[in-house]
């Protein structure tokens, strides 16, 4: 999840509309900086609130633990380093 880009509130209602036809569980990741983007992870309670309105629209909905920052394989970093 990026912040201030696809973690509001307006957002979560957005993709519960979209979701509407379509039998699915959602994983929210949040985003893992590196040098070099312009973007940010959502914050630890955007998150937590994003969760609920998915949760409350009647969705299943979990959120990914981050792996792979260290070896720039994680969401969002892959790519060459160098």
């Amino acid at each position: 999840m990026l912040r201030g880009i696809n973690d509001t509130s307006a957002d979560a209602a957005r993709l519960l509309q979209l979701l509407k036809p379509i039998a699915c569980k959602v994983n929210l990741i949040q985003f893992n900086a590196h040098d070099g983007t312009r973007f940010a992870p959502s914050t630890t309670d955007n998150v937590k609130a994003f969760r609920a309105a998915l949760i409350a629209g009647g969705r299943v909905c979990t959120v990914r633990d981050s792996r792979g920052d260290d070896e720039m394989a994680a969401c969002g970093q892959l790519g060459d380093a160098a």
